[in-house]
């Protein structure tokens, strides 16, 4: 039987997902076998499980900090904005339906029922389960339907820990009110709080801890330090309503991407973050770098649409007539292509309509979705990468340019073995491929880089292995939350633990051999 663990926040983005990373990491240090979980997730970045089903980014990444495969078990429940208040429910890793949030609390009790079978499986095999809230996990308005936080740590009877920024201020009002406003059987759940995001010296702080003690009758189990320097991946779009720039600063190569307004797994460009400058721009905006991603979206045709209101096909032409490079990822790729064809208007409201015309591609949209981890060889310029990635895409397409990849594994354009488009317009390289992760695979991520450094004169990279940097990244993490939170009411000892086993068989052999022994003397004498 597994251990529980919950972490709850204050509010979104108090350090959940980053605390349940680093928990992941040391107790799979400790020689544990671990699972992330969160019943329900809402991001647009999703992965694809071992099962071929889809789970949260986040999930995913914890699961890589588990060190364990990423399961559908992990995140049964994940939704998908599509706009208008409507969101793709996929339930077990595969799409359920299309709902509002009426409809999906009215089949609460059937999540309910699908999250029951996903940790009764992970009782069954593993060590730890450290579980994750989403958003506040006291939202006094929507607590009767809430399925995500602190009744989830009731079913399996999790210790929970509250975990709250303090770099937005307010941290003590915040911790003191999410405790308080806890009916009193979820209340008696939270058995330890965790300060996040903290800058300066921490003896500041002493008074006002031991003010929430005393009111909450919670001990602070640590306080975590603000570092910047992380590179982790972010966990949905919301982190990008601020950021408009990241990476090498100091880089001589400008990367642009598009800023769709339902952008899906935007964690595709991190793997350029050590080697270029990437630059974020809107509908309208002029394209300034040497790249221009066009990246994954939930709704292809209503991007389009955008773009061409607001003038940007002529802009992305005109970048092309310069000699740029376009890489268009998944629903970036598909409005590259001459027709988007959405007769159900099953993608957005606007229905068909006339794509960038980059490719001579024409892609349909029903009611299939590839979900797959694919691999295959790229061809560019007459050289040949090994590359891996993953599909999450509604759509067939039908190409007549050269493709980009030949399959080994997975569905590509229509299933025939072959995935995306690659052609060259004078100096332009314009490349479209289903594979999210594209860029993870850093020969050829180098390559593209090394296109416009020869170009610039500059001398050419040789950028590391991303999972390497993830795992330097992720190491870190570790070690800074076991340097500043107590974490011994939390995790055993695996060591001692064995021990403790092994003792309480010796004195289960001893009770047996001297009630052995009380029975023979007591029959014989």
């Amino acid at each position: 039987m597994a251990k529980f663990i919950m972490v709850v926040g204050t509010s979104s983005n108090s350090g959940k997902t980053v605390l349940v990373s680093a928990l992941c990491r040391i107790l799979a240090n400790k020689g544990y076998k671990v699972a992330p979980f969160k019943s329900q997730n809402m991001s647009l970045n999703s992965r694809v499980a071992k099962e071929d089903g889809e789970i949260a980014v986040a999930q995913y990444t914890q699961a890589k900090a588990a060190k364990t495969e990423p399961s559908i078990h992990f995140n049964p429940i994940l939704l998908k904005p599509k706009g208008n208040f409507i969101s793709q429910v996929i339930v077990h890793g595969k799409p359920y339906k299309d709902m509002n949030y009426n409809e999906y609390r009215k089949n609460k009790d059937y999540f309910l029922k699908k999250i029951k079978e996903s940790l009764d499986y992970l009782d069954k095999n593993y060590d730890y389960v450290v579980m994750e809230g989403a958003g506040s996990c006291c939202e006094i308005n929507l607590l009767d339907d809430d399925i995500a936080n602190l009744r989830i740590a009731e079913m399996v009877n999790a210790k929970a820990i509250l975990v709250a920024d303090i770099d937005r201020g307010g941290v003590f009002a915040s911790i003191y009110g999410t405790i308080e406003l806890l009916p009193k059987n979820w209340r008696k759940l939270i058995k330890g709080i965790v300060i996040n995001k903290f800058r300066g010296n921490v003896d500041v702080l002493k008074s006002g801890i031991e003010k929430i003690e005393e009111l909450t009758g919670v001990p602070v189990l640590g306080i975590i330090p603000y570092d910047e320097n992380l590179i982790l991946p972010e966990e949905d779009s919301q982190a990008l309503q601020s950021k408009k720039t990241f990476g090498n600063l100091n880089s001589k190569v400008e990367v642009n991407v598009l800023r769709f307004s339902k952008i899906s797994n935007f964690t595709d460009v991190d793997a350029l973050s050590r080697d270029a400058f990437i630059k974020f721009i809107d509908f309208g905006e002029n394209i300034t770098g040497d790249i221009l991603i066009l990246p994954g979206t939930r709704t292809s045709t209503k991007e389009m649409h955008l773009i061409k209101k607001y003038g940007m096909d002529k802009k992305i032409w005109e970048f092309i007539k310069k000699g740029g490079i376009v890489l268009g990822i998944c629903g970036g790729y598909q409005v590259m292509g001459k027709v988007l064809v959405d007769e159900n208007k099953k993608e957005s409201e606007v229905g068909t309509i006339e794509g960038l015309g980059v490719f001579g591609a024409i892609t349909y949209f029903g009611n299939e979705k590839a979900i797959k981890n694919s691999k295959g060889i790229l061809e560019i310029d007459g050289k040949v990468f090994e590359v891996e990635g993953y599909e999450l895409h509604e759509g067939i397409t039908y190409s007549n340019e050269k493709p980009l990849i030949k399959l080994d594994k997975g569905f590509g354009n229509k299933g025939d073995g072959f995935d995306g488009s690659i052609k060259k317009i004078g100096n332009a390289y314009l490349i479209g491929t289903y594979f999210h992760g594209i860029l993870d695979n850093y020969e050829f991520r180098n390559y593209l880089i090394n296109i416009v450094r020869k170009r610039k004169g500059l001398k050419e990279i040789k950028g590391d292995n991303y999972g390497k940097v993830f795992e330097e990244n992720m190491d870190k993490l570790a070690k800074i939350v076991e340097n500043s939170v107590n974490l011994d009411w939390i995790i055993e000892d695996k060591k001692q633990k064995q021990i403790n086993i092994l003792l309480f068989s010796l004195f289960l052999c001893l009770l047996l051999f001297s009630g052995f022994l009380y029975y023979f003397y007591s029959t014989h004498l």
